[in-house]
């Protein structure tokens, strides 16, 4: 999974929506489940968390994107990663 903010040049196909990752860009091959999603962090001694996102059939338009993105909607309050 590769996760990172909206920009240029990118082959990102889903977009988290809600939660910690809201906005969060990522390219996902599954059709069906959940993801859990690394939340980024602001500082690097921040411990890694994760969130659970569930993959719908939504898709989201984006100015400048010729393909919608698969809409990743926020599942559960995040979790510390162990």
């Amino acid at each position: 999974m590769n996760a990172e903010r909206p920009g240029d040049g990118h082959d990102c196909n889903a977009i988290c929506l809600g939660g910690p990752c809201h906005g969060l860009l990522t390219h996902i091959d599954q059709e069906i489940g959940i993801l859990v999603i690394p939340v980024p962090r602001s500082l690097s001694g921040e411990p890694e968390e994760c969130a659970r996102y569930r993959i719908t059939r939504e898709r989201i338009r984006y100015w400048g994107q010729a393909e919608p993105y698969i809409a990743l909607h926020w599942a559960d309050p995040p979790c510390s990663r162990v």
